[in-house]
């Protein structure tokens, strides 16, 4: 599913776009190594870790967006490394386990069109 669906189909809100990707599927996760360990390729990654290794982390996994939970604030430097390294970055109010929920439905229906 095109990331530009998703984010509409969520009610996210852009704070960086850059690409409108395709996603195959999503983690959750607030423990970097957990998400390097486990997140796959050309995915969503949903967590409230807003600070500049989540960059990093994306890099690594080539996770294509971000969705920060919990309309946590992002400070300028991560949106600016965001920027740099071309990772989508999305904001929810909603919470990790809302929002994984919807998700996971979004990407299940359009994995069942194939």
């Amino acid at each position: 599913m095109k990331l530009s669906q998703i984010i509409e189909k969520s009610d996210l809100e852009k704070v960086v776009f850059c690409s409108d990707d395709e996603i195959e599927s999503g983690y959750c996760g607030d423990l970097m190594s957990d998400v390097i360990a486990n997140a796959e390729n050309n995915s969503i990654w949903i967590t409230i870790q807003a600070h500049k290794n989540s960059i990093a982390v994306a890099l690594i996994k080539d996770i294509k967006a971000i969705i920060f939970t919990n309309n946590v604030e992002l400070n300028p430097d991560l949106i600016e490394k965001a920027k740099d390294e071309e990772i989508n970055l999305l904001k929810s109010k909603k919470n990790s386990f809302t929002l994984c929920g919807i998700l996971y439905k979004l990407l299940e229906s359009d994995s069942n069109k194939d």
